[in-house]
């Protein structure tokens, strides 16, 4: 059995990292797996995953070259994992020699671009498509709309995390260490977090830690300079290490409009971290508010605030939160568990 998994990039985000994830695991199994990646050989995560000994191979070129890489590399595979709605896209002139593979689609995102030729590539996948998954059901329930798929033909498998040996001791510090961890893009609203940090005067208590790159990096460098805030904001930029940006940080803050499941919500609670997030996609699905980490609906920043302010003053809560967000990662999103899940449908 020969695995190979597809994806448009290996750039950060949450279904690369999945990938990554997987790679490794399914490797250390003894599991004989590679990388199919459109991006380029200096993206975030080919390094980290060639680290592993997994071979990762690059497609680029102009179309003919591509399609005819394409066919040279997957004929050697028996099982084709796809990861991304661009794979797909790039699949659909080769689709005949899918026919005669096993081939798997996991969707990672809850919002696609409504683009025409991503149907139609689609609509072509679904002739060769053996199975179906979404990370959480907000996603499962989109693809109907998106790809016309009926939803009893997708089934979900929540992205796995690596989890620690033991929970970090959270709070320990006099001031808090919050941090945020995503692509620096306006879904992520993180304008909105660094304006009302300011304004609620959170840095009273706390240093906000930013982790990530991308097109809002500079109006957010800007704001946090116009406010003040460059003694309590720290922009760390793009970092692979888990370890480093998650050692000693106290709280996760999500503040986004829109998400699927995001990646860095189960790395932080896998380390005893919990979370304040925004109510939105599948993050209520982990996050039982006021037990392992708090939800918010969207603007209302007068509730993350006394959540916050009650974190800070309540140093045991905060420890137990962080135990128990540890505990649900464990029993419900373990990079083994979910590895094991998807080998099933691997021949």
């Amino acid at each position: 059995m020969r695995i190979i998994h597809c994806v448009s990039s290996l750039q950060v985000g949450g279904a690369e990292k999945c990938v990554k994830n997987l790679v490794t695991r399914q490797k250390d199994k003894g599991l004989d797996v590679s990388v199919l990646s459109f991006g380029n050989k200096d993206d975030a995560f080919q390094h980290s995953i060639e680290t592993k000994n997994v071979d990762v191979i690059n497609v680029n070129g102009n179309i003919i070259l591509r399609l005819l890489k394409l066919l040279i590399v997957l004929i050697k595979y028996s099982s084709i994992h796809i990861h991304s709605p661009a794979v797909i896209k790039a699949f659909a002139p080769i689709f005949p020699i899918l026919l005669f593979k096993n081939v798997i689609y996991t969707i990672h995102g809850e919002v696609e671009p409504p683009i025409g030729f991503l149907r139609g590539s689609h609509k072509i996948a679904s002739i060769y498509l053996n199975k179906i998954f979404a990370v959480s059901e907000p996603i499962k329930t989109g693809i109907y709309k998106r790809y016309g798929w009926h939803p009893s033909n997708v089934e979900v498998i929540k992205n796995g995390v690596e989890v620690a040996d033991a929970p970090l001791r959270v709070g320990r510090n006099n001031k808090l260490n919050l941090c945020t961890v995503s692509r620096l893009v306006s879904l992520k609203n993180i304008e909105q977090l660094i304006e009302n940090y300011a304004d609620k005067k959170v840095y009273d208590f706390s240093h906000l830690h930013i982790y990530g790159n991308g097109p809002e990096l500079e109006k957010l460098t800007t704001l946090t300079e116009r406010l003040a805030m460059s003694p309590f904001v720290t922009f760390h930029g793009a970092v692979l290490d888990e370890y480093i940006i998650y050692d000693d940080k106290d709280v996760l803050l999500i503040n986004s409009t829109t998400e699927g499941l995001p990646m860095s919500l189960l790395e932080a609670m896998a380390r005893g971290i919990p979370a304040l997030s925004t109510n939105v996609g599948d993050i209520g699905a982990v996050i039982d508010s006021g037990e392992n980490g708090y939800v918010y609906d969207r603007d209302d920043m007068n509730t993350w605030f006394t959540h916050l302010k009650h974190l800070n003053e309540n140093r045991k809560a905060l420890k137990e939160m962080g135990e128990k967000a540890f505990s649900f990662i464990i029993n419900n999103y373990s990079i083994d568990s979910v590895s094991a899940l998807y080998e099933t449908y691997y021949s």
